[in-house]
């Protein structure tokens, strides 16, 4: 006790100086439920601990199927009670865990509730590392399952899997297999532990220094950090390569630094991870830091150094992300949001009328219900739909698309292939917390659907953004985790497309209209269902307001430590400069800060970069508001962003027609306009030209932040 309260005297917790107040700040630090102990416990109790079984956390779970409300996700969620039933009849149902990388399986604990009555079910056990190619584990058995306890316990020689799947084909006591706990084990840490999992810093195998106390997050925290403390960890397997290394920190003092080192408390330094004032000993942020390749198994040392102002700081947990030849489908790439949101009539969808086209769902009418500001350029759609607008002025018929025809989604992802776009964010609005089909509920989904077949067809990368504006306050987290759940994942499948974008080895999501002041949700729901859709392993993007980093202006006050939980920011430009000199003043005042902060958060940003904006006819706003300047003004944003260093951007948007930001393909001039209502047209800065130049403008951009092309002053897209 002597030598710890020595080592401890000028932690930033040992407030008391009397006998007493040592005494009170030692049961501080002891875990829960027991008294304080040495830093070093008894060893032979972690050998025997560490000989149990070794369960692995899965990190999503889905099915190929689900009976009403009983979802994949109820056999992830601790509780007993809640389960996963397969569709009624439809054998083979399926049900799979993603345990997030390659990891030694052997058992398999599966259980249904424990008040259900006996019932059989046949099965078969499959594994797989890509959720493309599966080999079989165990041929198809029959398992019982026997009241009270209702578990039954599958063993299997050790194998390597990150994808365990079970096919169910009979059930005695049901139409569709079930489960209400899916748990997968490995075998104890005999074998090495994969380093591509989050690893809790608790869960060390020996120390110098630390303790450990209850941390804000849940569990247990490595705590009472000075210089030259550590924690080990023995026969961590990094794979093929790691080059990212994650922690969880909190700290009320900026200075320290985690060492990243191998095999000895003196061996290989990887990488040097510094830790900032995240303001608080319990306020925590990821903090992401690129270390050397470190490939095959290690002893892990995580060495603490600096100089942090009364202790260095906390950790919760950590990680290492997998080397990969792209870097990530998001990261260092260009998206462009996708509405696909355009109905006509006639085009079969169960919209059944003009949506966004139209202000009422009549077919557009001249000076009536007219909702769109750019008119597209329409030579290259194979399906066209009539309106009430006179001829345009060449002659040709005033005709529209409609966004629920695949021939329509084909062709943007095409043009999106050929003019060097990585990928869309696919906006997803109205989430709710019923399965009840609806038109517009099933207009939006089977759109869904047919971006995802784009994608894959045309060789682009796609994730669902989900835009809040105008969701019911009072439940709209679980909304989104059930749309999310019970549509996006288990029904429509989108995130098991090859094409979904994927960034370091986790799905990604963006969660638009974060912090808004207009937008709904309080700080902690928002914190809440960012840390849900981690522990489902995605990766999250925050679509956040133009003020985030100050918490003024269009930003709530009080979400710094959310925005400071995002993998990604990207904040919101539209329509709130507009001229050359105003990309400057942004540049500045916002994209400069800005970037430096997600810097030293270790926070990627992803800005948006628009090619000007215009709402005449949806908004009664000024005709051509802020103008495209031929592409200069859109340009000068991507140059602005270059020159700080920036190499990921969103553009908004690919087909916003109604706003005048869309990027797809739109009328030159007036005779490509209907003669009788205001329509913008890419000529009206008084210089021609081509429909798709900025598709081609955009293409360049791209290439510009990948280093392909040089940096100019002046774009090198030709107008024509």
């Amino acid at each position: 006790m002597a030598l710890n309260v020595k080592r401890k005297m000028g932690s930033r917790r040992w407030l008391w100086m009397g006998v007493g107040g040592l005494l009170l700040g030692a049961l501080a630090c002891a875990p829960e439920g027991g008294p304080a102990s040495a830093p070093d416990a008894d060893p032979s109790l972690d050998v025997r601990e560490r000989q149990l079984p070794l369960r692995l956390n899965a990190q999503g779970i889905t099915a190929g199927s689900y009976t009403q409300v009983y979802v994949a996700t109820n056999a992830n969620d601790g509780n007993p009670s809640t389960y996963w039933e397969g569709a009624a009849n439809a054998y083979p149902n399926w049900i799979r865990v993603d345990l997030g990388s390659a990891n030694s399986v052997n058992q398999l604990v599966l259980k249904l509730p424990t008040t259900w009555g006996a019932r059989t079910q046949t099965f078969s056990v499959l594994k797989s590392t890509d959720d493309v190619t599966y080999t079989q584990v165990l041929a198809p058995a029959t398992y019982t399952f026997s009241p009270s306890a209702n578990t039954v316990t599958v063993n299997f020689t050790a194998t390597s899997a990150r994808y365990v799947k079970l096919n169910f084909t009979a059930n005695s006591g049901a139409t569709g297999g079930q489960l209400s706990e899916f748990e997968v084990y490995g075998p104890g840490s005999t074998t090495s532990r994969s380093a591509l999992t989050q690893l809790a810093a608790s869960s060390h195998d020996s120390q110098s220094g630390i303790q450990l106390e209850s941390s804000s997050e849940g569990g247990q925290n490595v705590a009472f950090i000075d210089d030259g403390d550590y924690i080990a960890f023995n026969n961590l397997d990094f794979g093929g390569g790691a080059t990212s290394f994650e922690a969880r920190v909190a700290s009320a003092g900026a200075g320290g630094n985690i060492e990243v080192r191998l095999d000895s408390l003196t061996g290989t330094l990887a990488g040097t991870c510094a830790v900032p004032n995240t303001g608080g000993w319990q306020t925590w942020i990821t903090r992401t830091c690129t270390v050397s390749s470190v490939s095959g198994v290690h002893t892990l040392y995580l060495k603490f150094t600096g100089t942090g102002t009364g202790g260095l700081f906390n950790l919760n947990w950590f990680k290492f992300s997998a080397a990969t030849a792209s870097g990530g489908d998001v990261v260092g790439k260009l998206f462009a949001g996708y509405q696909g949101w355009f109905n006509a009539a006639g085009d079969g969808s169960p919209n059944n009328g003009w949506v966004h086209w139209s202000k009422n769902s009549s077919a557009p009418t001249a000076n009536s219900n007219v909702n769109f500001e750019l008119y597209p350029d329409l030579r290259e759609y194979t399906k066209l739909y009539p309106t009430n607008l006179a001829n345009l002025g060449n002659g040709q018929p005033a005709r529209l698309f409609s966004s629920y025809d695949p021939e329509t989604v084909n062709k943007h992802f095409e043009w999106m292939q050929t003019y060097n776009i990585d990928g869309a964010a696919l906006q997803r609005f109205g989430a709710d917390e019923s399965d009840t089909p609806n038109g517009w509920k099933t207009n939006r989904d089977s759109v869904a659907v047919k971006v995802k077949n784009a994608a894959e067809a045309y060789g682009r990368k796609f994730y669902v953004m989900y835009d809040i504006t105008g969701m019911n306050a009072s439940n709209w987290a679980n909304a989104v985790k059930h749309d999310w759940t019970a549509q996006v994942v288990n029904t429509l499948h989108l995130t098991s497309s090859s094409a979904y974008a994927r960034q370091n080895g986790k799905i990604v999501v963006c969660i638009w209209g974060i912090g808004f002041t207009d937008r709904p949700g309080t700080a902690a729901e928002a914190a809440e269902l960012i840390s849900w859709f981690k522990g489902q392993g995605a990766y999250v993007i925050g679509g956040v307001p133009t003020y985030w980093r100050t918490g003024v202006n269009d930003s709530k006050a009080g979400f710094e430590n959310v925005y400071k939980s995002l993998d990604m920011l990207s904040p919101w430009f539209v329509g709130r400069f507009g001229g050359l000199d105003g990309a400057d003043h942004y540049m500045t005042n916002q994209w400069q800060p800005d970037l430096a902060y997600t810097q030293q958060y270790g926070i990627a940003y992803q800005p948006v970069i628009w090619p000007g904006f215009s709402w005449a006819n949806l908004a009664n706003g000024p005709r051509n508001q802020i103008p495209r300047l031929h592409g200069d003004f859109m340009w000068r944003q991507a140059y602005d962003l270059k020159s700080l260093g920036s190499s990921t951007a969103y553009v908004a948007m690919f087909d916003e027609y109604d706003e005048g930001t869309a990027i797809a393909k739109g009328a030159e001039n007036s005779s490509m306009l209907p003669t009788n209502q205001y329509f913008l047209s890419l000529d009206a800065d008084g210089v021609a030209v081509s429909s798709d130049f900025y598709l081609r403008l955009v293409g360049d951009i791209n290439r510009l932040f990948k280093g392909q092309i040089p940096l100019t002053p002046s774009h090198p897209t030709s107008h024509q």
